[in-house]
């Protein structure tokens, strides 16, 4: 937001700000007249909340940085965000859960409460390296598994 509001500023408002200060000084000694100066107001009473309304909303707007032991756990499909049938029997059939030890184990179902368990190597990508959190963030898992592998978690 800052560099955008600077320009802005210099290049927009103060010229229009010194111009509607000149005219309302001609029209004011000539007629008495005061409407470029309630331009003048309203101009920066709206660059003045647009700023605002900006500067509160920044934070919601900032990519999320992920640090490695923000992946680790559990993932199972979330059926009341993913509502039917293809999701009740994702959410059934398939969980997966990534260990600090650098391990995914990929558990399906074969049938009724026989679990096959499938435990396959992980590294990361360097990422980028954050100076506030002392880490590597944003780095992408790669998965090493063999063609033994459940189809899903296969490595091409």
């Amino acid at each position: 937001m800052g560099k955008g509001i600077i320009i802005l500023f210099y290049l927009i408002l103060l010229p229009i700000s010194l111009l509607l200060l000149l005219a309302w000084i001609v029209t004011f000694i000539g007629w008495r007249k005061h409407t470029p100066v309630f331009i003048l107001l309203s101009i920066w009473a709206f660059f003045i909340l647009l700023t605002g309304i900006l500067w509160i909303s920044e934070p919601f707007f900032r990519p999320m940085i992920l640090t490695q032991h923000d992946i680790y756990g559990t993932y199972v499909i979330d059926k009341d965000r993913f509502p039917g049938k293809q999701a009740d029997w994702q959410h059934e059939n398939f969980r997966f859960t990534i260990t600090e030890n650098d391990e995914l184990i990929f558990e399906s179902l074969i049938y009724s409460n026989k679990w096959k368990v499938d435990t396959v190597a992980l590294s990361y990508s360097t990422g980028y390296y954050d100076s506030d959190k002392k880490e590597y963030c944003n780095r992408k898992l790669r998965i090493h598994s063999d063609s033994s592998n459940h189809h899903i978690i296969r490595d091409k």
